[in-house]
């Protein structure tokens, strides 16, 4: 019996003057490929460490035509339906009604493309492959400025958490544990000196304060640079409820309907 030969789910092209395999960095390759298998595998990198084996995809051919890198997927058509999806998003930046949730979810690959598509002077377009070989999308090194500029805002703020880890490659990054946040916060840190400090109070709690990047409506952090901190102080509950009480907290008890008199303080 004859195996059938398996046939891409879709293609990976870098267009440019002169762009071939061979001139194109391993790297490059690699970051813009597994930039392609989150979007198909619509992982959501804020969830998600990494993409489930039985949504992955591997590399079957290469094409010297345009440097085209053909890609089988485990699961083909939620690959398809997730590529298509991505694929409306990025048509849809413009509109005030906008598929924002699903470009929260795309952000991440979606720059790494961007960031390839800069480095290595071309862009990358992503096209399915079948009886008619169709782009979806052609992401450019400038896209994401336009990205940014319809997901994220951002201002200063304090955020409190306990310090995991500082320093790294770079020596300027600081890990905080966040309340009520899945994975940890990955935070750039001013100057130096101010990640020494850091350093000396490692496994304790901070509030730092600094510069955030949010996500619209969702309002999670996505950056944040740390340009100082403090140590909170930690009172006593008990004295804390004395207090409270002893500045009128107990009067409550003697309002018969508590919330008929919000009302009309209103």
């Amino acid at each position: 019996m004859v195996k059938k030969k398996p046939t891409a789910t879709f293609e990976v092209r870098f267009l440019g003057p002169d762009v071939l395999p061979e001139k194109i960095p391993l790297r490059s390759v690699s970051d813009a490929l597994s930039a392609v298998q989150d979007l198909a595998s619509a992982r959501d990198p804020f969830e998600e460490t990494q993409v489930a084996p039985e949504k992955s995809i591997r590399l079957l051919a290469v094409r010297r035509a345009s440097a085209t890198y053909q890609c089988l997927a485990r699961a083909p058509k939620e690959a398809i339906a997730n590529l298509v999806r991505v694929a409306a998003i990025l048509a849809s930046l413009d509109d005030e009604r906008g598929n924002q949730d699903g470009l929260v979810a795309a952000f991440r690959p979606l720059k790494s493309l961007c960031d390839v598509a800069g480095s290595v002077g071309c862009s990358v377009q992503v096209r399915l492959v079948g009886r008619e070989t169709k782009e979806l999308f052609c992401v450019q090194k400038d896209d994401y400025q336009r990205i940014s500029d319809r997901l994220f805002m951002t201002g200063e703020t304090t955020v409190v958490g306990t310090i995991e880890r500082v320093g790294g490659a770079t020596g300027m990054r600081c890990l905080l544990r966040v309340p009520g946040r899945p994975r940890l916060l990955y935070c750039d840190v001013e100057h130096q000196d101010l990640v020494r400090r850091l350093g000396q109070h490692l496994y304790e709690q901070i509030a730092a304060t600094g510069t955030a990047t949010w996500i619209h409506r969702s309002w999670r952090i996505h950056e944040f640079k740390i340009n100082d901190f403090t140590q909170p102080r930690l009172g006593n509950l008990v004295e804390a409820l004395e207090e409270l009480r002893n500045a009128g907290l107990s009067a409550w008890g003697q309002v018969n309907d508590p919330e008929k008199y919000i009302r009309e303080l209103r």
